[in-house]
């Protein structure tokens, strides 16, 4: 499922300073119903539990985003959740690491 693969990969940015807050996963939740897909709470939470206990990098997480998915959107929640609660440099590095990925402008997010 596309949109379990894009909750993961938001988590896991916001997760580089060593913790996920509430207002990064309020935002990550808002941001990803709405210009994702429908997701319920229940479903966000179970892959919340699901990240925690994986053991996966960035760049699984990374290849695992669809190809024919619109990269900007994806950073754009990304970006907007991680700096929810004020961005770590770790969180910062992170996301540079995703626009690279992507050869986007990390500009054109801040």
């Amino acid at each position: 499922m596309e949109i379990k693969k894009i909750v993961k990969l938001v988590l896991c940015i916001c997760a580089q300073d060593g913790m996920i807050s509430t207002m990064e996963l309020k935002t990550a939740f808002k941001l990803i119903k709405k210009k994702i897909g429908n997701i319920d709470k229940e479903l966000f939470d179970s892959l919340i539990v699901e990240f925690f206990e994986e053991d996966s990098t960035l760049e699984d997480y990374l290849l695992a985003i669809p190809k024919e998915h619109n990269p900007k959107i994806v950073l754009e929640i990304c970006h907007q959740s991680a700096t929810s609660d004020g961005l770590d440099i770790r969180e910062n590095i992170a996301f540079d690491k995703a626009c690279k990925f992507w050869q986007k402008d990390i500009s054109s997010f801040v």
